[in-house]
């Protein structure tokens, strides 16, 4: 079929320059979404972003009595998620209260990531070239790192998982039992480039982060790692990496003076890779007066990891439903479900301090509080930094509330559109079968609102075109 073609004319106060006028074209034929992507930037700029409710109307328009059902729009789901705010403000600050770090799978083969310090049963392997003795489920209940060692002391480690067909034999072997696996969230790193993260030997209760601030790690004489903040003076060794001889320096230093002198030797800070290690490096401790070394160990980036170092070439996560954020008491940041309900904090521009953030202590949902502060303020609260956080946590006086911020692995078509504006029907987007991954715009629901719903890639429906210019 033709084209039909209306333009209109997205006003920014009571006029708009040439150059902001954009032109959306309804196309009858259907395709699937990326077909209609690769017509859209063929013909046209590229499929409809949508940035309000108005928006989401004139689309509608355009179709007339053409739209019988839904059309594509230019949303979809992208492998990465990434967290941004409400009002589009950059990240540059966070607060995270870090613990879902372990993975496991569910009896439907779907993996979580869960607090490490839970009890499951745990699945390990052996290398051994016997198929039936490589996997052993261990139903006795421990976190994810007795498991770990447990696995380490009694066969190979943790498992593995390399593809779909030995993750359901693996769900098969468990029969219904939840499990960890040895896939894990890092967020540590070694000084010398290219040494991974696999053993670990922190004392009960670290690494904990007290402060915010513990960002690298010592070692004490009885072989345990505490994360203390870098900027402590303490003694080091410099590790030459090729004999694995650790030479003392004799002086204190904070952690990143310590990096700095051992590579100016040709040297760096020891990497422990396992329990012999641990051994020598205590030796070393234990030949002068002083009780922990720095080691090479600093607090980078979260970095899924196999416990045994294999590549992750293999994911099977459980669609995620953590989209939002709230403050609790203690003034960390938690992932939320976005229709709990929870208090919420506002903003307002305003010059006037005692005026900017309010807290609403009626009930809502994520969206419900955004479109609250949306309506009655400027938009839900953006935090830049520890003392504004510390400041939001007083005012609310102990009550956990919403923030602005948004775990989004959604992204326009048209690069540089921000997703900020949606229009989720009820329960969507709900990812069934786990390949929803493209938008459409409806008018089964609610002709007039014309509600989103997250559809497989591969069903065939017209679509939006947008011109720029």
């Amino acid at each position: 079929m033709g084209e039909r073609e209306l333009l209109i004319l997205l006003l920014a106060g009571l006029c708009v320059p040439a150059s902001n006028q954009i032109r959306k074209v309804f196309v009858e034929t259907v395709k699937s979404w990326s077909e209609a992507q690769s017509y859209c930037r063929e013909k046209h700029t590229d499929l409809a972003t949508v940035r309000s409710q108005e928006e989401a109307e004139q689309l509608l328009n355009i179709t007339g009595d053409s739209l019988n059902d839904t059309a594509w729009i230019g949303l979809y789901r992208d492998d990465t998620q990434n967290w941004q705010w409400s009002n589009s403000d950059d990240v540059i600050y966070s607060n995270w209260k870090a613990e879902l770090f372990c993975a496991s799978v569910k009896s439907s083969g779907e993996w979580e990531d869960r607090v490490c310090n839970e009890g499951k049963a745990f699945m390990c392997y052996n290398e051994t070239s016997n198929i039936t003795e490589r996997y052993t489920l261990i139903e006795e209940l421990k976190t994810w790192t007795e498991a770990q060692q447990y696995c380490r002391e009694y066969h190979t480690d943790l498992v593995s998982i390399k593809n779909a067909s030995e993750n359901e034999d693996l769900v098969k072997k468990a029969q219904g039992k939840p499990f960890w696996i040895g896939l894990f969230n890092n967020l540590w790193k070694w000084s010398r480039q290219g040494d991974n993260y696999t053993f670990h030997n922190w004392n009960g209760g670290e690494p904990n982060n007290w402060g915010g601030n513990e960002k690298c790690v010592e070692i004490s004489k009885s072989g345990q790692w505490n994360d203390i903040p870098c900027t402590f003076q303490l003694p080091f060794c410099c590790d030459d990496g090729s004999s694995g001889q650790c030479f003392y320096g004799n002086t204190e230093k904070t952690w990143q003076e310590a990096q700095s002198y051992c590579r100016s030797q040709g040297r760096d800070l020891p990497t422990i890779q396992d329990q012999a290690r641990v051994s020598e490096i205590i030796s070393l401790i234990n030949s002068t007066s002083k009780t922990t070394f720095w080691i090479g160990l600093y607090r980078d980036k979260q970095n899924w990891q196999w416990s045994n170092g294999d590549d992750v070439i293999y994911y099977h996560w459980r669609p995620p439903n953590l989209f939002c954020a709230s403050v609790n008491s203690k003034t960390e940041w938690e992932g939320r479900v976005c229709n709990e309900i929870n208090n919420f904090m506002c903003y307002s521009e305003t010059s006037n301090i005692t005026e900017r953030y309010t807290l609403i202590e009626e009930l809502k949902t994520w969206t419900e509080a955004q479109q609250y502060c949306i309506e009655h303020h400027t938009d839900l609260v953006s935090i830049k930094s520890d003392s504004e956080n510390e400041d939001l946590v007083k005012k609310a006086q102990g009550k956990p509330f919403w923030i602005g911020l948004f775990n989004n692995p959604w992204k326009w078509s048209h690069q540089g559109d921000n997703y900020t504006f949606h229009n989720w029907n009820t329960g969507e987007p709900n990812n069934v079968g786990g390949n929803e991954n493209c938008v459409e715009i409806g008018v089964r629901d609610d002709p007039s609102r014309g509600e989103w719903h997250d559809k497989d890639c591969s069903l065939k429906l017209p679509f939006f075109c947008f011109d720029d210019g």
